[in-house]
Order: C-alpha cells, then sequence, then structure tokens
C-alpha cells in the first residue's frame, strides 16, 4: 500500500510540472509576441505640449509633440496645421517641434498632423495627431455716464469687461466705478484709473488684486497741479506709464514739461520712477509706448528723436533717429511703424534696421476723407475713410474702414445705423481682430479733456472675414491705449 501511494504522487507531481511548464512557455510566447508588436510598430504620440496663452500673444511659440520612440528626421512637408499659419519644424530624437511664426488666433480650435513619421529603429510609420484650443480674451472698456460738467447726480463713470468671442447676448461685468474718469489701463491683477475732480485736476488711481482675490487701491503720488496724459500698461511686464505736464517738484522746484513715468503696482515703494534721458537728464516726450512683450519703451522726444529706453534697468537710451510720427508695432514682433515726409518705415528693434515699409493704397472715392491707417504685418492696410459735408452742424455723415492688400480694396466695417460714426479704431494685439469706436447719431460731446461722446459702443471685427463678433458698451478699448 505504501508503495501504491508513492506512485500515484510521483505521477501527480509529473503531471504538475508538465502542466507547469506548458504554462510558463503559453505565457513566453504571448510576452514576446507582444514586446514584438511594440518594437514592430509605427510612432504614436505620446504627449504634446504648447503654451496656448503665448502663442495668442506673441510670434515665434513653440509646441512640442513627444513620440513613443526615436524618430527618422521630420521635415515641414509632413505637417499640417489646420487652421493654416506659418510654421517652421524641426525634430530630434522622438521630439517633434513646430514653431508658429506668427500669432495665433483666440478661442480657436488648431489641429496639428504629422504624417508618415517613421521610427528611426524599426522603420515603421505612423502618424502624431495634437489638438489644442487658445483661450477667448477679455477687452476693457471706459463707458462714460453724462457729461463732465453734469451736477451730483451725474452717475459714476464705469469700466467695464467683456469677453470677445461671446457673442451680443453675454453681459459685461463692471469692475470699477468713479464719477470722472479720463482714461484707463489694464494689466493682470491691476488696474491704473486716471481720475478727475469737478475742476478737471487728475489723480492716478491704481487697484491691486491680493492673493485672496480681494483687491486693494490707493493713489500714486503726482505732482500738485500736473496732468496725467497718455497712460499705457505693459501686460507682459506689469507696468503703467504715463506723462506728466505741469505741477513742480517741491523739493527742488523743477516744473515737469511732459515728463515720463513707469509705476510697478507691486512695488514695495509704492512710487513712480521717472524715466529720464541721457545722463539722468530731464525727457520731454511727446509720444511714447511699451515695446511688446517687454518693459522696454519707445519714446518721441519735442525734436522728433525716438529712443529706446529701458526703465528697469536704468542703462542709457538708445537713439532710434528722427522721424515725423510713431505709429504702432506691427502684430507679434518688435518692428516699429515710423512716417516721415518721405514715406512709411519700419524700425526692427532687435537690430536697429530701418526698413521701407511697402504699404497697400486702398483705392476708394477720392471724395472720402481719409483718417487713421494701420498697416498689418502682412503688408496689408487698415483705413478709416470719412464722408464730410462742411455745410452741416455735424461735418462727418458717415464712416467706413476699408481693408487694401495686393488684391485689391474691399469694405471691411460701416455702422449699421445711418448716421452713426467712427471716432477711431484700433488692431488686436494679435491682429486678428479690429476694435471699432462708434458714435451714435445724434450724440453729443461729454467735455472730458479726452473727449467722447454720448451712446457710445466699441465693435469687434474679424479682419479676415469682416464678420462682427459682438459690441460693447463704452469706448477707449485697452486694446487701443
Amino acid at each position: 500500500m505504501t508503495i501504491g501511494r508513492t506512485r500515484s504522487t510521483n505521477n501527480g507531481y509529473r503531471r504538475f510540472r508538465r502542466s507547469t511548464v506548458a504554462v510558463l512557455g503559453v505565457l513566453a510566447l504571448a510576452a514576446a509576441g507582444l514586446g514584438a508588436a511594440a518594437v514592430l510598430r509605427g510612432p504614436k504620440l505620446d504627449a504634446g505640449s504648447v503654451n496656448a496663452q503665448s502663442v495668442i500673444s506673441r510670434a515665434g511659440q513653440k509646441l512640442v509633440l513627444h513620440a513613443d520612440q526615436a524618430l527618422a528626421p521630420v521635415d515641414a512637408s509632413q505637417v499640417e496645421v489646420t487652421p493654416a499659419t506659418p510654421f517652421t519644424v524641426e525634430s530630434t530624437g522622438p521630439d517633434v517641434q513646430v514653431t508658429f511664426t506668427g500669432v495665433l488666433d483666440y478661442a480657436t480650435a488648431y489641429s496639428i498632423r504629422v504624417d508618415d513619421v517613421e521610427g528611426s529603429a524599426t522603420g515603421l510609420r505612423g502618424a502624431l495627431d495634437f489638438d489644442f484650443t487658445t483661450p477667448d480674451v477679455d477687452v476693457t472698456t471706459l463707458l462714460r455716464r453724462g457729461g463732465f460738467a453734469a451736477g451730483a447726480d451725474k452717475p459714476s463713470d464705469q469700466i467695464v469687461r467683456s469677453a470677445l468671442t461671446a457673442g451680443d447676448g453675454a453681459g459685461s461685468e463692471v469692475v470699477f466705478e468713479a464719477p470722472r474718469i479720463q482714461q484707463f489701463q489694464v494689466v493682470p491683477g491691476a488696474l491704473a484709473v486716471v481720475e478727475l475732480d469737478e475742476q478737471g485736476a487728475s489723480t492716478l488711481v491704481v487697484s491691486v488684486e491680493g492673493a485672496d482675490g480681494a483687491s486693494t487701491g490707493g493713489t500714486v503720488f503726482t505732482p500738485a497741479g500736473g496732468r496725467i496724459q497718455n497712460l499705457h500698461a505693459s501686460v507682459s511686464a506689469g507696468l503703467f506709464g504715463y506723462t506728466v505736464n505741469g505741477g513742480a517738484d517741491a523739493v527742488t522746484g523743477r516744473e515737469y514739461q511732459n515728463t515720463l513715468f513707469v509705476f510697478d503696482p507691486r512695488s514695495v515703494s509704492g512710487k513712480a520712477e521717472e524715466v529720464a534721458g541721457f545722463g539722468g537728464e530731464p525727457l520731454r516726450v511727446v509720444d511714447w509706448q511699451f515695446v511688446p512683450g517687454s518693459s522696454s519703451i519707445v519714446a518721441q522726444s519735442t525734436d522728433q528723436q525716438l529712443y529706446l529706453l529701458d526703465p528697469i534697468g536704468g542703462a542709457e537710451p538708445v537713439p532710434l533717429g528722427q522721424h515725423a510720427e510713431m505709429r504702432d508695432f506691427l502684430a507679434g514682433g518688435l518692428q516699429l511703424v515710423v512716417a516721415d515726409p518721405a514715406g512709411t518705415s519700419t524700425i526692427d528693434l532687435s537690430t536697429g534696421q530701418v526698413a521701407p515699409l511697402v504699404q497697400s493704397a486702398p483705392e476708394v472715392d477720392p471724395a472720402l476723407y481719409p483718417g487713421t491707417i494701420v498697416t498689418l504685418a502682412s503688408g496689408a492696410t487698415v483705413r478709416q475713410y470719412d464722408e464730410v459735408d462742411y455745410s452741416s452742424a455735424a461735418p462727418v455723415q458717415q464712416s467706413q474702414i476699408v481693408y487694401a492688400d495686393d488684391t485689391g480694396t474691399r469694405e471691411l466695417y460701416r455702422p449699421a445705423s445711418a448716421g452713426a460714426r467712427i471716432r477711431g479704431f484700433c488692431v488686436s494685439p494679435n491682429g486678428q481682430y479690429l476694435a471699432v469706436e462708434t458714435i451714435a447719431s445724434g450724440a453729443v460731446t461729454d467735455g472730458y479733456p479726452l473727449p467722447g461722446y454720448s451712446e457710445m459702443t466699441t465693435t469687434f471685427v474679424q479682419i479676415a472675414t469682416g464678420t462682427v463678433t459682438r459690441s460693447v458698451p463704452g469706448f477707449l478699448p485697452d486694446w487701443c491705449a
């Protein structure tokens, strides 16, 4: 009996070993098959990254696609971006880097496809697909309510924030109120407002948002009797700048004449700093702007000389030559447009090179009166024209904005209401939209030093199509200031 049990036990062990070996063999074959499948597979996207906020504000931003294996070199012919936008391509190892040479559109879904990518180790091919959506942006406007000389019952002026692509049915948010607002500017987390009293004296008030979301405001010191004008902002650097004309220094008695100041709302000093000329000498400024994407400044002095200034680092000014008019920067770049009697040109601030600017001339009725002109990065021009009757109490009868490029001229925008006219317009920072300030028929001036009119609206127009996205109350959109 003992011998029988031993033989039975041994047979059981042998059957167990055979079963175990068979199972392990199947698992090994399966693992080998999976490994081979992993190795013998075309490239796939492992991850993609892009700063969606940066691509709508600056040219030259990058999108990186990371594949699951090293790739053979990829060229631009394999890459498709929808909607179409200019780009360049580089590839290294498993990464494909797409650089957008221009600025992308707001609130737009983009798709990137890289076809026929080849694994450098396997020789097998695949495709990489990546989608992202750029954010919408807010635009802030000034809604004046009642004339400057109105009495104590005058409603407060308001600063109003609206989403760009939300449509006409969307609401707007009041972010600041004061009895009389001359102008304003916005940077992330801070708002600067030039307020006026009943006599027209100006005060600069800055409101800063804290970590808890609550805002605290304070008055920035300026010389008594000085007029605060030409308020601008650097969104990227978080700085405000403005000029002071009139008033005197309490210590030296020096009188301020179109003196440029820069204010950092998060500075512990709470003081605005004067932007000086050569050797720290006072600089009288007739026009100025922040350089896009930086804290640097371009300013024009009273002798028409342009300077590149560094208000933070304190370096000596860099002369840029004399020019009759300083206009604006081409969207997304560092090319400043300047105008002279001999023509229009650009100054590339990265190199200092001056080049003639080839502009498309609109073909319109010669009886129309030309107004503001803006040149786009493509060389196309956008210009306002007014129909004028000087025998009328309101000479401007109608306004229109036209677009001209090398294919011809087309009307881009005309106010829908009869008798409405255009106060002014500007181009969005990414070059996609116009912000058009419209004055209703029969509107009256509000009597402010920086004048507006009753019943003003700002309308957003897509430059590519002429489509009106929405209209919002007020004027002086922060794009234009």
